[in-house]
C-alpha cells in the first residue's frame, strides 16, 4: 500500500463553544456602577446639600427639637418666607426671611402687625401672638419703630423667629434686636424638613 503523502485532518463533528462566564463580570459591573453612584451622591451631598437638626424654640410651632433640616448651600433665590439657616455668634440658626434687599420693614404696634413695604405682612405661620417683653431686647431707636421704618441694605436680609411668645420669657435672637443679617452669613435654605 501507498502512503498518502497528504497530511490527515482530523474531523470534528462537535466544536467547543467558550464556557460562559459566571456571573462574576456582572456583579463586577454592578459594584463599579453603585460605588460611582455613591461617590456622585457624596460630591453633591456635601457641596451642594446639607442637613442640620433643630436646636431652640424660636421656630415653634413650624420647627421643634430634634427636627431634621435639609438644606441646599448654593443656587438658591431667596424669597419672602423662606426658612433659611446661618451663622452667627459661632451658632447655627434658624428663621424665616421676612424682608430681602431694598424692602422697607415696620412694626404696626396698634395693629401688632409687620408692614413690609407699607402693606401688612400676613403670617400664617405665628401662633399665640407676641410676649409682653418680645420688644423688651429691642434697640429703642430702631428704624423699625420710626415712621420711616428699615430700608434692608444691600447683602442683607430682615429674618424673625416664628415664635414670638416663647414661654419662659425668651425671644427670639433674630433681626428685630440686631438688626439685617448680612447673607454672607447663609449657610443654606431650607428646603425639606424630616
Amino acid at each position: 500500500m501507498e502512503q498518502n503523502s497528504q497530511p490527515q485532518v482530523e474531523k470534528y463533528t462537535h466544536i467547543d463553544k467558550p464556557k460562559k462566564q459566571s456571573g462574576a463580570k456582572w456583579l463586577n459591573v454592578i459594584l463599579i456602577l453603585i460605588i460611582c453612584v455613591l461617590v456622585v451622591t457624596l460630591i453633591i451631598f456635601t457641596t451642594t446639600l446639607t442637613t442640620i437638626t433643630v436646636d431652640g424654640k424660636s421656630m415653634f410651632p413650624t420647627l421643634v427639637d430634634g427636627d431634621r433640616l435639609m438644606l441646599l448651600k448654593h443656587s438658591y433665590t431667596l424669597e419672602r418666607g423662606d426658612m433659611i439657616v446661618f451663622k452667627r455668634e459661632n451658632r447655627n440658626n434658624v428663621k424665616r426671611i421676612l424682608g430681602l434687599e431694598g424692602d422697607v420693614i415696620k412694626f404696626d404696634f396698634e395693629n401688632m402687625t409687620w408692614i413690609v413695604n407699607d402693606q401688612p405682612y400676613a403670617e400664617e405661620y405665628v401662633e399665640g401672638g407676641y410676649s409682653e417683653n418680645y420688644f423688651s431686647m429691642s434697640p429703642s431707636g430702631m428704624e423699625i419703630f420710626t415712621e420711616e421704618g428699615l430700608t434692608v441694605p444691600q447683602g442683607h436680609v430682615f429674618v424673625l423667629g416664628d415664635n414670638r411668645n416663647i414661654q419662659g420669657g425668651g425671644v427670639s435672637m433674630d433681626s428685630h434686636i440686631y438688626g439685617a443679617l448680612d447673607m454672607s452669613n447663609i449657610i443654606g435654605k431650607v428646603i425639606k424638613i424630616f
